[in-house]
């Protein structure tokens, strides 16, 4: 054989693995939860087992139903052969064992193994520790951005409310002045009218006859039906000449200066 052959293979051959003694008993248990089961069998575990329950590793594996119960197998293994350092690195060992001419695998559980997770998590904390430094001094720089903002907005924010509670109080005092001149407006219309009905009932005690009455600032105008006498009412009610009536002859108009 060439001694360049690729195929020729110098790694030493791997450690064989230990057997495993693996104690079997077939329960019947009034359950199919596998969780309930393990917690009766962790109950009864020093009389179902022949080690001391300080050193006994078991686990159950669900083989057939029947009539209301659930048939399990139940592997017991010495705590301390799992102590090998051939399982070392396995977090659950696997051992096979033949229960009534049917092979059930177990799956113990290894407390004490280290696979490197652990490593590979201490060779990351590093960069993990850097991350979270980052997002803190994010958060850091947030909160001092929002320190920063709030403490410049705020006498803002102040003087906007104060500004609006200036203008809606404005508006109010616009709106009652308003209301307070239109009753003014009000009372001193019906103050020249009363004037007007009383010039009216002096000169003619049983009342004047009128279509309409309309008014403005300057004047009342009393609209008279055809055939009033207006050019003598208005002598006698003592209006000026050039206001008695209108062009149409058929109104009287009382101006300011006479009802004011």
């Amino acid at each position: 054989m060439p001694l360049d052959d690729l195929s020729l293979d110098l790694t030493g051959a791997p450690a064989p693995t230990p057997a495993l003694e693996v104690m079997t008993r077939v329960l019947r248990l009034p359950t199919r939860s596998p969780r309930q089961a393990r917690s009766i069998v962790r109950l009864q575990l020093d009389r179902l087992s022949p080690l001391p329950a300080a050193d006994t590793v078991f686990d159950l594996v669900p083989l057939r139903a029947e009539a209301g119960e659930t048939l399990y197998a139940l592997g017991i293994l010495r705590r301390s052969a799992l102590a090998d350092p051939a399982f070392g690195a396995q977090r659950t060992v696997v051992a096979a064992a033949s229960i009534d001419g049917q092979e059930v695998r177990f799956r113990f559980r290894n407390s004490g193994a280290v696979d490197g997770r652990e490593t590979r998590w201490l060779q990351h904390a590093p960069r993990a520790a850097l991350v979270c430094l980052g997002l803190a001094a994010v958060v850091l720089a947030g909160n001092i951005r929002a320190e920063q903002w709030r403490a410049q907005r705020l006498p803002e924010i102040a003087a906007e409310q104060r500004q609006t509670a200036q203008q809606a109080r404005l508006a109010e005092l616009r709106a009652s002045a308003r209301g307070e001149w239109l009753a003014l407006e009000r009372a001193d219309a019906s103050t020249r009218f009363l004037c007007v009905a009383a010039r009216v009932a002096a000169v003619r005690p049983g009342g004047l006859a009128v279509s309409s009455v309309s008014a403005d600032p300057q004047r009342v105008t009393l609209a008279l039906p055809p055939g009033a006498e207006v050019a003598a009412l208005g002598e006698a009610l003592d209006l000026p000449p050039a206001d008695a009536a209108s062009a149409d002859g058929q109104t009287l108009v009382f101006p300011s200066e006479v009802c004011g």
